[in-house]
Order: C-alpha cells, then sequence, then structure tokens
C-alpha cells in the first residue's frame, strides 16, 4: 500500500506512546498528526483536517477515547463518521473490548503493544476503509 499522503490522527494523553506511534507510522511514510486527549482531536476534526484513520487512547482527560468514538460516529459530516478508528488501550478487559467495538471501534489493540502490530492493524484497517 502506498502510504503517501495517508493522513493518521493520534490521540494520546501519554507523550511516550505519542511518540512511538509517531515514529513508527511516520518511518512507514504516513503522515500523522498528534492529539493531547480526545478534546483536542475533536478540535482537529472539527476544524476540517480529517485524516484517513483515528488511534486513539481510551483513558484521556477532558475528553476520553470511547466519548471521541461516539462524537465520531454521530457527526454530521460523512467523512468523519466513517473514520476507520483503532483503540490503543491498557485497558484489556473483556467487557472493555466489547464497549469499545460496540460503540463503533474497526480494532482494538492492548498495551502493551508492539509498533509493527500496530502497523498491520492500521494498513487493514485503512483498506477496509477503501474497499
Amino acid at each position: 500500500m502506498d502510504t503517501n499522503g495517508i493522513k493518521i490522527l493520534a490521540a494520546d494523553d501519554d507523550r511516550i506512546v505519542r511518540r512511538i506511534v509517531v515514529a513508527k507510522l511516520t518511518g512507514l511514510g504516513y503522515d500523522v498528526t498528534e492529539a493531547q486527549d480526545g478534546q483536542e482531536a475533536l478540535d482537529i476534526l472539527e476544524s476540517g483536517n480529517i485524516p484517513d484513520l483515528l488511534i486513539t487512547d481510551s483513558l484521556m482527560p477532558r475528553v476520553g477515547g470511547l466519548e471521541l468514538v461516539r462524537n465520531v460516529r454521530k457527526s454530521q459530516n460523512a467523512a468523519v463518521a466513517s473514520l476507520p478508528v483503532i483503540m490503543l488501550t491498557s485497558r484489556q478487559g473483556e467487557r472493555d473490548i466489547i464497549e469499545g467495538l460496540e460503540t463503533g471501534l474497526d480494532d482494538y489493540v492492548t498495551k502493551p503493544f508492539s509498533p509493527d502490530e500496530l502497523a498491520a492493524r492500521v494498513r487493514t484497517a485503512l483498506w477496509r476503509a477503501r474497499r
């Protein structure tokens, strides 16, 4: 898959996690924008800067990941509402995973995570979205 021009928004309040995600995905040619929490991610989306995929943590200040996903899925903007979303979180319980998927996630990755696995899941989610 050609990654040039593919934009990814990574929302996580942990700067180290964001750096790992950014380093891996920019190294593969993706254009990655960072958000420190769900509210900053919403602000970016509302500004019209719509990525091709969103990666979000679940536990963040101001607006958490599930609330962010709910806002994305109910957006009046079809490009935002249909955005592929991957949850990248430390919450590993079955109930957490089910709630996330039922909220509208495309994939669920638990921390600690493999950057290579995350990249593969990003490619798969983008491939599914473009079919």
